[in-house]
């Protein structure tokens, strides 16, 4: 390996018709580029020198050329690509405009290619060849992305909103026509979503077949659909129904598919027979598998981690010895084949590390906790950070975070909290708490603290909250729907006015908010007033630091001046800091790792002076002291 290329970011994507070849996402200099690799000599080449890297990133099905989105820091862009072996890069498709990446699909026979690229408020679908002109095939209102496209260029699937009357299309690329629509509606009522994963690559002759995802009365369906026939499934009650998320693709000839299940803060990797219906467990370690790929070989490559082991790439041979799935649908059975720490709830995942279950009327709660190491725990209770995570349908892990590391080192405790509206643990979770949004996640991140004040870990007077993009949308809510509870606010590339932020971002964000609040901020003015920051900043008590882009799309830089301006009027003690990179704030390496540490020592010196004069009602369980029911009724902006 070359001595500037790093750690790997994503898994390899392989050249399916080759086998030699493959592209990788690689940290070069604390960005991520792109890494060309030849598997016959073991040598890598880096490929790109992006000013703010590049995340995405394919190869071509013959392995002739490398594409990636090259993006400015407000997200806008256009695909380039370049050879293998090196080389001045292009536009990998003439005629495309720039905009959003909206996805990208090849076919190994046709040797086409079909990107979506999102321009204003809708998208639009371009085919072509690599380095001639593309031919616009259709395009259509709001946020959606080219998903697959079919062994001889036959049909062209794309995905919008998963629950929408259109969840997936198949287009005819060769007339534009719509030839067919899946809703992720069910026709019984019983709602439900649709994602499509991809076309099976091995078909040639006979009807295309898309692999799908559906998400009914409460569970997960592995299923594909088949032109003129529709959706095919072994329904529930078979091996290919799961309680949390799953994802899936296409494994080797025939109807087989690889299968992630997210599973309260773990996963796993299973082998599903779609005409069987079974599944197969894989044997890879117990944590988190960030990706996974297959080869043409058909190993499986996968990121793997778990809290304070940083990622790294493993590689798992689906074939014996394997274990049966006797489990059923609900979670993880077996065990892995490298040492576990074991994760009883409530129980330790080594060191300092332990999980937490909070009881509430509506479910638990589970949070992730690290604790100062060493004789330290004589120390206990520990200045507290609570680092939220983003999205909000995303979750945080049994991972590596360096976030954690650092804080935990610099003498703090950590706790991240999977609150309602995080995935993992199954719809309900995820979307009942009825459009109270930001305010039922609230709830959820007090409860947790009291039951952390109640264990001895965290002191009231010492405990505040870290988050990035809607994490930091929640730590701004909670300093000042609940000023009491929280000691300081670390808040980067935050919604700050929920209103300004909805007609200034990207429409796949106003879909999002859409979801989340039933409507648009004029249909249901006082949902979006309730869960706004700048509704009550006029309670916030700080200290808070705010870090931000003037390039940030998704959570632009207008509306987080509003709110500072704000808290200057009302004489709240706080910090800004700009930076570059847009709203992927790891864009700008240095910048972002001097605006840490400056986080870091604010937090140090907010939680380490004497705990504020507590309110009497702070005490024991704070959370239930504290409700915020009297206050009126995610594409995502994601977690670093």
């Amino acid at each position: 390996m070359s001595g500037g290329i790093g750690t790997a970011v994503h898994v390899p994507s392989f050249a399916v018709g080759d086998g030699r070849r493959a592209v990788e996402t690689r940290y070069v200099d604390g960005l991520p580029q792109i890494v060309a690799w030849d598997l016959t000599t073991d040598q890598r080449r880096q490929a790109t020198t992006a000013p703010l890297g590049v995340e995405t990133a394919a190869i071509e099905p013959d392995g002739r050329g490398l594409w990636w989105f090259d993006s400015a820091p407000g997200g806008q862009g256009r695909w380039l690509r370049g050879p293998f072996e090196g080389g001045h890069p292009r536009p990998a498709l003439d005629g495309v405009p720039a905009g959003r990446m909206h996805g990208l699909a090849f076919d190994p026979r046709s040797g086409l290619a079909a990107v979506g690229v999102g321009v204003a408020d809708g998208t639009r679908y371009y085919l072509g060849r690599p380095d001639e002109r593309a031919r616009l095939v259709a395009e259509e209102p709001g946020y959606a992305a080219v998903v697959g496209l079919a062994p001889g260029g036959r049909l062209l699937a794309t995905a919008g909103y998963p629950a929408g009357p259109a969840a997936v299309r198949l287009w005819s690329p060769a007339s534009g026509v719509l030839v067919d629509a899946l809703p992720g509606a069910a026709g019984d009522g019983d709602g439900g979503a649709v994602w499509a994963l991809g076309f099976r690559p091995d078909l040639t002759t006979a009807r295309p077949e898309l692999l799908l995802v559906l998400e009914r009365a409460g569970r997960y369906t592995l299923a594909f659909w088949r032109q003129g026939e529709g959706i095919r499934t072994h329904g529930p009650g078979s091996a290919l129904d799961f309680d949390t998320e799953i994802t899936a693709c296409w494994y080797g000839p025939g109807r087989t598919a690889l299968v992630q299940q997210d599973r309260a803060g773990r996963s796993r990797l299973l082998r599903a027979d779609l005409d069987r219906g079974t599944t197969t467990v894989l044997p890879t370690p117990e944590g988190t598998i960030i990706d996974f790929s297959c080869a043409p070989d058909r190993t499986v490559h996968f990121l793997w981690s778990r809290d304070g082991e940083p990622p790294r790439p493993l590689i798992c041979h689906p074939e014996p010895p394997e274990r049966p799935d006797n489990s059923g649908r609900s979670g993880h059975s077996g065990r892995s084949t490298t040492a576990s720490r074991g994760t009883a709830p409530g129980g330790t995942t080594g060191s300092g590390r332990r999980e937490l279950w909070t009881r509430r009327p509506y479910g638990q709660i589970h949070s992730f906790v690290a604790t100062p190491p060493g004789r330290s725990a004589d120390h206990r209770p520990w200045p507290t950070v609570f680092l939220v995570h983003g999205g909000p349908h995303t979750h945080d892990r049994d991972a590596y975070d360096g976030r954690t590391e650092a804080l935990v080192r610099a003498g703090f405790a950590v706790v991240r909290t999977n609150y309602r509206g995080s995935t993992g643990y199954g719809p309900r979770w995820r979307d009942d708490f009825g459009h109270r949004v930001g305010l039922a996640q609230l709830e959820d991140l007090a409860a947790v603290r009291g039951h952390l004040i109640d264990a001895g870990v965290a002191e009231p007077g010492r405990t505040g909250l870290c988050g990035y993009s809607w994490g930091g949308y929640l730590t701004l809510l909670a300093m000042g729907v609940q000023p009491r509870l929280w000691d300081v606010g670390l808040a980067v590339a935050p919604v700050a006015d929920y209103t300004a932020a909805y007609r200034a971002t990207t429409p796949a964000l106003r879909e999002v908010d859409d979801r989340l609040f039933g409507g648009t901020p004029e249909q249901v003015p006082h949902r979006y007033r309730a869960a706004c920051p700048m509704t009550y900043v006029g309670r916030v008590r700080g200290p808070l630091f705010l870090a931000a882009s003037a390039d940030d799309e998704k959570c632009p830089p207008e509306q987080i001046e509003r709110y500072l301006a704000a808290l200057r009027r009302h004489d709240v003690p706080h910090r800004v800091r700009w930076l570059d990179g847009g709203h992927d704030v790891g864009r700008d390496p240095a910048g972002y790792a001097a605006a840490w540490s400056a986080m870091v020592r604010y937090a140090d010196d907010a939680l380490r002076a004497s705990p504020r004069t507590a309110d009497p009602r702070d005490s024991g369980r704070t959370g239930s002291h504290h409700p915020v029911h009297h206050i009126e009724e995610t594409e995502e902006r994601s977690t670093p």
